[in-house]
């Protein structure tokens, strides 16, 4: 298997791929920056050590990064994994959660995440190892890369129209019901355009790489 590049989601660390037992990856982490254009010009940088195409993972907010680097870059881009991730803007409900939430992160001087929150994002809401590597993560990064990463990302392109265009290999993997993740239009992407695939899993899952690890590193072996 080639090489993998591995960018993580929203207040992720390479703690996320800890449960994988990959060997041939480098673990790339989100850049600081107030944009997501900003983000890709500085992956871009670091990528170009690599003389041949790359190979990318993305999980979350990193796919979403992943999709919008191989549309930007498509020769630079070999073949992309995309996880727990769709290609929608967020829409003003989400919007106007998350700049509620920034003002409360301001207000309240918070300085973790809740079990509620945590939990949210996981199907066994009881397993402590994957409760210890999220809290890890996030007292890893600090709540100002929160607030940081909250804002920087709150403003998202839709990408159908641009994805259409873009022929490099990629599989989406998710969770049938994950509420992070609109199918719907990764599936009418698939239909029309034969390098998209999908794969899902009857869960409510959005920490496949945590509670599904094996399941994943299966389908990383078969795609690249």
């Amino acid at each position: 298997m080639k090489q993998l590049l591995l960018i993580p989601g929203l207040m992720c660390t390479k703690k996320l791929w800890s449960k994988l037992n990959l060997t041939n990856y480098e673990a790339i982490n989100i850049p600081q920056k107030d944009s997501i254009d900003e983000m890709i010009e500085v992956l871009h940088k670091e990528f170009n050590s690599y003389k041949e195409p790359i190979n990318l993972v993305g999980f979350s907010l990193g796919g979403y990064i992943s999709l919008k680097y191989m549309i930007k870059y498509p020769n630079r881009v070999n073949k992309a994994l995309i996880i727990s991730s769709g290609f929608d803007s967020l829409n003003e409900n989400e919007i106007n959660k998350r700049k509620k939430m920034l003002e409360t992160l301001k207000r309240n001087n918070v300085k973790s995440l809740s079990f509620m929150a945590i939990s949210q994002l996981l199907e066994d809401k009881t397993n402590e190892k994957n409760l210890d590597i999220i809290n890890e993560m996030f007292t890893e990064l600090g709540m100002e890369v929160y607030q940081q990463q909250l804002y920087a990302t709150m403003k998202r392109e839709p990408l159908f129209e641009e994805l259409e265009e873009a022929n490099t290999p990629t599989l989406f993997l998710s969770a049938t019901n994950d509420a992070l993740v609109n199918l719907e239009p990764i599936k009418k992407l698939c239909l029309k355009k034969e390098n998209f695939q999908l794969k899902t899993l009857n869960t409510d899952s959005h920490m496949l790489p945590l509670e599904y690890e094996q399941f994943l590193y299966n389908e990383i072996q078969k795609f690249f």
